[in-house]
């Protein structure tokens, strides 16, 4: 079955799926737009969020579950979330979260902890949720 390659650097087209296979939690798919893969039970979230307004053009999407995107809206402001709320998955894509400034951590008493969810992912989980609800 095909693995998931978090690091956007090392990712080559083989490796990508298509729309046209069966999406996966955390699976990462090329489409055009987001509201080709609103389906199943599963949130499209662009790789590259300041490139996905560009028309025309295919862009990469992870598919994160449902229930993980809720999640994610409850880390909002000071509230702190340690990594023991989170599996291993979840994890890998909070850290990337975190490199791409959407979601900030720290250190506390030796966890890793989240928080501070960046606005604009907010309204856009916000407005994928309600689309599929």
């Amino acid at each position: 079955m095909w693995k998931t390659d978090l690091n956007v650097n090392s990712k080559n087209k083989a490796s990508l799926k298509t729309l046209k296979e069966a999406t996966e939690p955390f699976a990462i798919v090329r489409a055009e737009n987001a509201f080709e893969l609103c389906k199943e039970d599963l949130v499209p979230m662009c790789e590259e969020y300041d490139k996905r307004d560009m028309v025309g053009e295919e862009k990469t999407f992870q598919m994160l579950p449902r229930r993980f995107a809720i999640s994610l809206l409850k880390i909002e402001g000071n509230a702190m979330f340690p990594e023991d709320n989170f599996t291993k998955s979840e994890k890998e894509i909070l850290d990337c979260f975190v490199e791409k400034r959407y979601v900030k951590s720290a250190k506390v008493a030796g966890r890793t902890v989240y928080f501070d969810l960046d606005s604009k992912i907010r309204k856009y989980l916000i407005s994928v949720l309600k689309q599929r609800a």
